[in-house]
C-alpha cells in the first residue's frame, strides 16, 4: 500500500500553479498524494479535476468583510509609507485567515498522511504546529517583515524545495538545510521542437496592472501593425479597464483577450504559434518586492518550453535568458525599447528561438525534480 503524503497550500488557483501539479504527477507512482487548497474564487473560479483536490471553502461573509478591510488598511500603509518607508502591510485574508482556516479543517476532517508538503510559509507555520516536522516548498516570498519568518522552526523543516540559491539565501540567511532546487518549469516535450508557421505576438499569464500589462498594451496602441494575444486568467479589474481604453484596439483585432484555460501541454502547443512573448513586472513592484525579482516566472518557462523568444524585464531572476540567448532584458518598457528588443530577436529569430528551447531543456522539470523525488522515496522506506 502507497503512503500518504499531503500537499497543504493557501492558493486559490491550485490550475495556475504547474509546480504544485507537476510534482502531484510525478509523486502519484509512489505516493497516495492529496492537495489542500482553496475554492477559486479570484484570478479564476476553474478547479481542477483530475487530481485529488480537497478545497477549503471561505466563509463569504468573513472573506468580503476582510477582503474590505485589507484594502483601507494597505492604502493607508500606502500613505503612512511617504512618512515611514520601513512600513509594511500584510493582508489578514492571506496572512490571517486563511491560515486559519487551514488549521481549522486539518483537524475538522482529520487530515493526516506520512509526508507532509506545506507551500510557503503561512502554510508552513501551520503544519509545523500541528504536524511538527515537514517538508517545505517555496513558491513566493514574502519579505521578511512578515510575523511568519520569526515563527517557523527551522529545526522542523526536512527539506527545501526552491527555485535557486538566491531565494534560498534570502529566506534562510546561510542555515544548511537540505535543499533541492527546481525551477517554476514544465516538463520540455521534445515533440514541441519542429518547425511552426509562427506570428503574431503573446502575453503569457495572469493579466494583471501589476504585471505591467498596460505598458505592454501601449506599445501595440503605438504598433498597430503587430497583434498581441493576452492568453491567461485575469484580474476582473484590469480586464475591464483594458476593454474600456482599449476597445478600438480589441475591435481592430489588435489584441484578443482569450482566458479559456488550457492543461500544460495543450498551453506549450498554444504558444508555439507565437514569434516572441513577453513576461513583464510594473517597476514599482520589482523594487518593493524581492520576490517579483528574483521571480522564476512560470509563463516564461512556458514560453521558453514552446521555442518562443521572450522580451522580458531585466531583473536579476531572468539572467539566464541572457545566459541561453533566449531573448532580450529591457530596462524599460518605452515603445522604443520595446520595439528595439523585438527588431533584435527577429534580426536573429531561430537562434533565439534555439535559444528558448536549450534553457528549457536544461530546467525541464523532470530532470530536475528527480533528486527530490528520490529523496522523499528514500526516506518514506
Amino acid at each position: 500500500m502507497k503512503k500518504k503524503l499531503l500537499i497543504l497550500t493557501l492558493n486559490d488557483y491550485i490550475i495556475y500553479q504547474p509546480t504544485i501539479l507537476n510534482l502531484y504527477d510525478f509523486l502519484t507512482p509512489h505516493f497516495d498524494v492529496t492537495v489542500v487548497s482553496v475554492e477559486p474564487k479570484f484570478a479564476t473560479k476553474q478547479k481542477d479535476e483530475t487530481r485529488n483536490v480537497v478545497y477549503l471553502q471561505p466563509q463569504p461573509a468573513m472573506s468580503e468583510l476582510l477582503q474590505k478591510a485589507d484594502f483601507l488598511f494597505s492604502k493607508a500603509a500606502a500613505l503612512a509609507k511617504r512618512l515611514i518607508p520601513s512600513v509594511k502591510y500584510h493582508y489578514l485574508y492571506y496572512n490571517w485567515y486563511l491560515p486559519h482556516l487551514l488549521k481549522q479543517a486539518v483537524r475538522k476532517q482529520r487530515l493526516s498522511a506520512d509526508i507532509i508538503i506545506a507551500v510557503d510559509l503561512q502554510t508552513l507555520y501551520v503544519a509545523q504546529q500541528i504536524f511538527g516536522s515537514v517538508h517545505f516548498l517555496s513558491l513566493e516570498i514574502d519579505e521578511k517583515t512578515n510575523r511568519y519568518y520569526r515563527r517557523i522552526s527551522l529545526d522542523k523543516i526536512r527539506s527545501v524545495f526552491i527555485q535557486s540559491p538566491m531565494r534560498y539565501e534570502f529566506m534562510f540567511n546561510g542555515a544548511t538545510l537540505k535543499t533541492f532546487y527546481v525551477q517554476n518549469a514544465p516538463v520540455f516535450l521534445p515533440e514541441v521542437d519542429r518547425p511552426h508557421t509562427r506570428t503574431d505576438f503573446v502575453w503569457a499569464g495572469a493579466i494583471d496592472k501589476r504585471l505591467a500589462v498596460m505598458d505592454c498594451i501601449e506599445f501595440f496602441e503605438k504598433n498597430q501593425q503587430y497583434r498581441l494575444v493576452l492568453k491567461g486568467g485575469g484580474n476582473s479589474k484590469t480586464i475591464s479597464e483594458i476593454e474600456a481604453e482599449y476597445e478600438h484596439l480589441i475591435r481592430s483585432n489588435t489584441i484578443e483577450i482569450n482566458q479559456e484555460y488550457l492543461p500544460s501541454d495543450q498551453f506549450i502547443e498554444f504558444l508555439s504559434q507565437f514569434r516572441i512573448g513577453f513576461c513583464f513586472y510594473s517597476w514599482e513592484l520589482i523594487a518593493a518586492s524581492f520576490n517579483y525579482r528574483s521571480a522564476p516566472s512560470g509563463k516564461l518557462f512556458m514560453c521558453l518550453a514552446a521555442g518562443t523568444p521572450v522580451v522580458a524585464c531585466d531583473i536579476p531572476g531572468f539572467q539566464f535568458v541572457k545566459e541561453f540567448k533566449a531573448g532580450v532584458l529591457i530596462p524599460d518598457y518605452e515603445p522604443e525599447t520595446i520595439a528595439r528588443a523585438i527588431e533584435k530577436i527577429e534580426s536573429d529569430f531561430e537562434a533565439y528561438s534555439a535559444g528558448a528551447f536549450a534553457a528549457a531543456r536544461h530546467y525541464s522539470f523532470d530532470k530536475t525534480v528527480k533528486p527530490y523525488i528520490d529523496f522523499l522515496v528514500n526516506e518514506s522506506n
